[in-house]
């Protein structure tokens, strides 16, 4: 077969065999099949889509490059957790801990930020010394000894991801439902978990903006992962402001670190008990959410999460020693605060301003190969709905290159809507699918 004809009939809105998907993958990742007619078919797929049984070949094809990691070594279920990406969004390093110390196996394998969303990579590699490159053994002691882990993706482990995402990002492609749904289930399934939860952002920052999209994303997720005979489930949450007060990398693992203290907004509670109550549920079917809930809410508060932090830092390479003294971390050598214009109520917050921001002071970058300074970003003081006083801090620049610090600031001013009502509240999470 001609990988040429495979391109015409996509284009053309034609349907593709399992044999000509595993054709087209594979040599994708050998490189058989050079990178501008992957590129061909990526925009190809775009544009006409994959039926549902295109987008259940697809993934497994992709999930066939490589074996998935044999975690049946370990006692107990392996529960898995992704988001597709947002501002402010640092759940992963909260509810990892979270559920790893209800006694599950959480295996992650966690991406990099591009543009105005945050990577969770980016995040724990601001913690001094963190090793997020493991191989699959070290992997598997990691989990065995603490039941968390937290590694960057690898062409051994996700081959098929590793070789098309840049290709994706190149070509303007990252938002294809069908595509996105491949790359999502086949890096989770590789992690060797029994089922997994994935947060499914809608808003301003979030990956796709508007709610059909998302939503159509987290049920066509549930169904492949069905047709698969995984168990997953959608969790669609809004991403309109940023999640928490803090967006940056060092910034945000110090907020997290606070949140696991039994002090975090109110917001990132709320979403990462959810997220984590569903970790729970997929473990242990026959408890409720309410029992989940509370379970999770005592040992963010007594310790045990943190310390289940402390615990996968430390053998994994860091500085444990960060979780107490935050000035371990990548410190910004100056500051630039925002206030407000005018009395009233904060009626908008827009994450996706908040996140271009963030990244002109070098908190994310514009491609792959951009260097991320850990040190920099922006933390909220106040969020929609707050009132708020003219003259009052609305949030605090992080910097240490003043380059682009002016273009930011202005972006960040446009980010905050100040009104003289208040607003009506919009929920944290939208809705539930399994």
């Amino acid at each position: 077969m001609r990988i040429v004809d495979l391109i015409q009939r996509k284009r053309d809105g034609g349907e593709l065999s399992r044999d000509e998907v595993d054709f087209l993958l594979k040599g994708a990742v050998s490189g058989e099949i050079p990178e501008y007619q992957a590129a061909a078919m990526l925009m190809a797929v775009f544009f006409s889509g994959l039926t549902e049984q295109e987008t259940v070949d697809w993934t497994e094809s992709m999930l066939s490059l490589a074996p998935a990691l044999d975690l049946s070594s370990l006692p107990g279920p392996k529960i898995g957790k992704h988001s597709t990406g947002g501002v402010g969004d640092k759940t992963s390093l909260i509810v990892g801990p979270l559920v790893a110390a209800a006694g599950v196996t959480v295996p992650m394998i966690v991406g990099r930020g591009l543009a105005h969303t945050g990577g969770t990579l980016d995040k724990i590699e601001s913690i001094p010394g963190f090793n997020s490159r493991l191989t699959n053994q070290e992997l598997k002691t990691v989990l065995k000894n603490v039941g968390l882990a937290l590694i960057g993706p690898s062409a051994e482990l996700t081959p098929g991801d590793h070789k098309l995402y840049p290709l994706r990002d190149a070509t303007a492609t990252v938002e294809s439902i069908p595509l996105l749904v491949s790359s999502i289930l086949s890096t989770k399934l590789a992690e060797g978990t029994d089922g997994v939860v994935l947060d499914v952002k809608t808003g301003s920052g979030a990956l796709l903006k508007k709610m059909t999209d998302s939503r159509r994303l987290a049920q066509t997720l549930v169904t492949v992962a069905k047709r698969l005979g995984k168990k997953v489930v959608g969790v669609v949450t809004d991403m309109d402001q940023p999640l928490g007060n803090a967006v940056g990398n060092a910034l945000e693992v110090m907020e997290a670190v606070e949140t696991l203290r039994g002090n975090g907004p109110a917001d990132l509670v709320e979403l990462s008990l959810e997220l984590g109550a569903r970790m729970l549920l997929l473990a242990h079917p026959d408890r409720t959410v309410e029992s989940t809930k509370e379970q999770l809410f005592k040992l963010l508060n007594d310790g045990a999460a943190l310390q289940k932090f402390r615990q996968v830092i430390e053998v994994q390479g860091g500085n444990p020693q960060v979780i107490d003294s935050f000035e371990l971390f990548p410190t910004a050598s100056a500051e630039f605060v925002v206030s407000s214009p005018r009395a009233g109520f904060v009626s908008r917050i827009s994450a996706d301003d908040i996140g271009q921001a963030a990244m002109l002071l070098g908190a994310g970058r514009d491609r792959m190969d951009s260097k991320i300074d850990p040190a920099v970003g922006i933390v909220l003081e106040h969020k929609v709905g707050d009132r708020i006083q003219a003259g009052e801090r609305l949030c605090t620049m992080y910097y240490n290159e003043e380059t682009r610090v002016e273009d930011a600031a202005q972006m960040v001013e446009d980010a905050f809507r100040i009104s003289s009502a208040a607003p009506e509240a919009r929920p944290l999470i939208y809705e539930v699918i399994q």
